[in-house]
């Protein structure tokens, strides 16, 4: 019996040693291997994209991917995974699906220590809406006046919840809103809204009662204003265009509110509504808070390095130092008036000028501005000084609308042509005109659409000038360009920018415009594989060599046109994983300069390709951009046979403040 016994009692305790060792196994090898990609089947209704959104797991990016380090990827936790799969289920619950069932499977990748986690999802049948009832609960006048009013009958047809549709149980807070903004808008300020649903398990339907009490119609009867210190209250409430007696509206209220912080005199403006009676009357109250009478601000700093003829070197660095100061008094006269004198100086540009500002003309969205100036300018093509006055009525017909109508009047001067690289010898070209005036009107308009940070959304901008109408200018011409710019976010950290530039010059009488007028292309914001305006066209002016046995040299002066085209299409990414603030891009832009919109025959367009790196600063985005001309001319590579033979530089070094567009 011994020996039996003795051999049981071995074989027990290899067993436990076998069992010992492969649970500690075990233990070694859970959580082993991570999770090298997600995906998502059965899944018809929302695209993988939308439901990864709400889930922990995620794959590794797409540098942790090309690194392949072995730590890419989340580690395998079955407690998350199923924290995961509930996350699905309730996404598909609150959107209308209650019998979703979800479950997953890990599948070996493309080694053993990279596995595809898979949610299995099957959808099941929808739940429906049956019927809808809105109720208004308050006396026939008001519902009457409720039913019959065009926001609350727009609202209704396009109301989240309709008889047919899917029901959405996230949707009945936005559905809430919507009727309370309508209510509100009506006057109705004391409205509240309930949704009350009856689910019909065995036919997968719902019924729903929405229930609306409007309280009283309120009328505002009082507006207090606090804070006011230089500006007279009256000017303050006129700003808000709100009168006493109409109709509260919670969207008129928050347009007063925006037009007074709007005012330049204003650092705060907030309206409130004061403890009160639930009653047919409203008290506002209007808080606000004044910025200086007087100030002054001097900036300084660096740019317009694509001025530059040549690479940045120690002669020329001081080229690229800027100034710029302002005073500005913001209560002229004690009727909201402000008045501005601005200096800027640089060795491209010196400029003074004034400005009146009146911020309401005949409502609160209009202002008119009185903008007398003198402009000395140098610029790759022609140098020019001009003066005059520029006169302009503003409008902002809302938040995605403006316009402005101007009227200006300016005498120029085009002096010079200089080459930069030797400035004691300057050029006049044969057919520039050296003294004339300028009178047009010009009518600008601004349109954004969905514009969300530089992210998403279009911004549409025409432009129209007409020179010459009442014959009090040398020259008489229409110019017409328009800019419009696309944004679309791709990513959460990629967007696709574009833009499409373009004008043209009509109906000028005289074969020859001064150079100021014409159109230009190329630079750090248009077509970057070219420095400021040297896109298109260009005169080759040779220089004699001074000396017996010095060489000539050649000038190539861009001469610009009646007709333009430019485009760039450019791919930002956000790269904070390696610096928070930091993105690169990389970019596509072309273009062309013509002599008439009847020529585009005569020159084919032009492209530059090239990359850049961003760092995002509190006064925008610190942006580098390096540009390569793809299909440059023999001017634009300062070729000239016989004069010189040495091409320059394909590409173009950009550094600036502030996207490109």
């Amino acid at each position: 019996m011994q020996k039996p016994i003795t051999t049981a009692f071995y074989f027990t305790f290899l067993c436990l040693v076998v069992l010992s060792a492969e649970s500690v196994m075990a233990q070694e090898f859970e959580g082993v291997g991570r999770i090298w990609n997600v995906e998502i089947e059965g899944n018809e209704r929302y695209e993988d994209l939308v439901i990864e959104r709400y889930i922990a797991n995620q794959r590794p990016t797409f540098w942790r991917r090309i690194g392949g380090s072995e730590e890419a990827g989340m580690v395998i936790d079955d407690f998350e995974i199923r924290k995961d799969v509930i996350r699905i289920e309730r996404f598909y619950q609150r959107r209308g699906y209650p019998n979703v069932e979800v479950t997953y499977e890990l599948r070996d990748g493309s080694s053993i220590d990279r596995k595809v986690l898979v949610f299995l999802v099957t959808e099941n049948d929808p739940i429906v809406i049956n019927e809808v009832e809105l109720t208004l609960n308050t006396d026939q006048v008001n519902r009457q006046y409720i039913s019959n009013s065009r926001e609350y009958s727009r609202l209704i047809q396009r109301l989240p919840f309709r008889t047919g549709r899917r029901y959405q149980a996230i949707e009945e807070a936005e559905v809430v809103g919507l009727l309370n903004r309508v209510l509100n808008n009506l006057g109705y300020i004391y409205a509240t809204v309930s949704v009350e649903i009856s689910v019909d398990s065995i036919r997968n339907v719902v019924d729903i009662n929405i229930e609306s009490v409007p309280g009283p119609r309120t009328r505002i009867s009082s507006f207090e204003i606090e804070g006011a210190e230089t500006l007279d209250e009256r000017f303050i409430f006129r700003e808000t265009g709100i009168e006493i007696g109409e109709l509260y509206s919670e969207e008129k209220l928050r347009e007063a509110q925006r037009e007074v912080f709007k005012h330049h005199l204003f650092r705060l403006a907030l309206i409130n509504i004061p403890e009160q009676p639930q009653d047919s009357t409203l008290d506002l109250q209007l808080s606000v808070k004044e910025l200086p009478l007087r100030s002054f601000r001097i900036r300084g700093g660096v740019g317009e390095f694509d001025r530059l003829d040549g690479p940045l070197a120690f002669d020329n660095f001081w080229k690229l130092f800027r100034t710029q100061s302002t005073w500005i008094y913001r209560n002229l006269g004690g009727k909201g008036t402000q008045f501005s004198t601005t200096l800027k100086l640089s060795f491209f540009e010196s400029y003074l000028s004034t400005e009146f500002l009146f911020p309401y003309v005949f409502n609160t969205k209009s202002s008119f501005t009185v903008n007398p100036f003198i402009e000395n300018r140098v610029e790759p093509a022609y140098s020019i000084t001009t003066g005059g006055i520029i006169n302009s009525l503003g409008y902002e017909y809302n938040r995605n609308l403006t316009g402005t109508i101007a009227y200006e009047f300016a005498i120029n001067n085009e002096y010079d042509i200089a080459n930069e690289r030797n400035q004691e010898i300057t050029e006049i070209l044969p057919d520039s005109v050296l003294n004339y005036n300028i009178s047009s009107f010009s009518f600008n308009l601004y349109y954004a659409n969905g514009l969300s940070r530089g992210r998403r959304g279009w911004i549409i901008q025409p432009y129209v000038e007409f020179s010459g109408i009442f014959g009090e200018s040398d020259f008489t011409f229409q110019k017409l360009a328009f800019d419009v710019r696309k944004f679309t976010e791709l990513t959460r950290k990629t967007v696709l920018a574009t833009r499409v530039q373009a004008g043209s010059i009509y109906f000028a009488k005289q074969d020859s415009l001064p150079a100021d007028i014409e159109f230009y292309a190329g630079g750090t914001s248009s077509v970057r594989g070219y420095r400021r305006n040297d896109l298109g066209p260009k005169r080759a002016i040779i220089i004699e060599g001074e000396n017996p046995g010095e060489q000539d040299r050649v000038n190539f002066v861009p001469i610009g046109g009646k007709a333009f085209l430019t485009f760039n299409v450019e791919l930002r990414q956000r790269m904070d994983r390696v610096l928070k603030g930091f993105g690169i891009a990389a970019f596509l832009d072309g273009g062309q300069v013509w002599s008439s919109i009847k020529r585009l025959d005569e020159r084919e367009l032009q492209y530059s390709t090239g990359a850049g790196i961003r760092y995002q600063t509190p006064i925008g985005p610190i942006r580098v951009d390096f540009g390569y001309k793809l299909n440059p001319t023999d001017f634009d590579l300062e070729l000239l046979p016989g004069v010189n033979d040495k091409a320059a530089r394909r590409w173009r070094l950009h550094f600036s403040i502030g996207q490109a567009f």
